[in-house]
């Protein structure tokens, strides 16, 4: 199928969801999702001294002399209420050893620019890509703006990968 078709045929899914909808607004699967290659790198070590694979979304910290590497994630969410219904962050990742990759989930008052840890995971020892949760509690869009944070901790052999991050039921 062209590039061309595929649109038009989105388009058309889209236009079905909005028109079956009624008077009411579309109905969209209610969460979030980021692959960690598509995140911004905290700092220069963090952009040069880890290999990004944007084939499979991954960000693959192989450079010890690097330091710990992090990268941010916005939390965008369109199309929900200012209360969302998330109840768990999801890190998918691959890391041998364990605990080398964490993604952690803040809060940013939008009045106060205070910022606040909700949840964070880390990376149990894992042989392939694995994924873990942990609960979060409401997030409350009309309060705060949100991000995660992907930390990864270098290694030469078998180095830590984080592939994907995201908020769902």
């Amino acid at each position: 199928m062209s590039s061309r078709n595929r649109f038009i045929a989105l388009a058309a899914l889209s236009m079905a969801a909005m028109l079956s909808a009624g008077s009411a607004r579309a109905q969209f699967v209610d969460d979030w999702q980021h692959v960690a290659a598509a995140c911004a790198p905290s700092s220069l070590p963090a952009l040069s001294m880890v290999q990004i694979n944007t084939a499979n979304g991954s960000i693959r910290a192989n450079n010890p002399s690097s330091g710990t590497v992090r990268y941010t994630c916005n939390v965008l969410d369109s199309f929900a209420t200012s209360v969302t219904t998330w109840n768990y962050l999801t890190l998918q990742y691959l890391d041998t050893v364990g605990g080398r990759v964490v993604a952690t989930l803040y809060a940013k008052n939008k009045v106060t620019g205070a910022a606040a840890v909700v949840a964070s995971v880390a990376s149990p020892a894992a042989g392939a890509i694995a994924n873990v949760s942990v609960p979060v509690p409401a997030l409350n869009f009309a309060v705060n703006g949100y991000y995660v944070v992907i930390t990864l901790v270098p290694a030469t052999n078998q180095p830590p990968q984080a592939h994907m991050v995201s908020l769902h039921q």
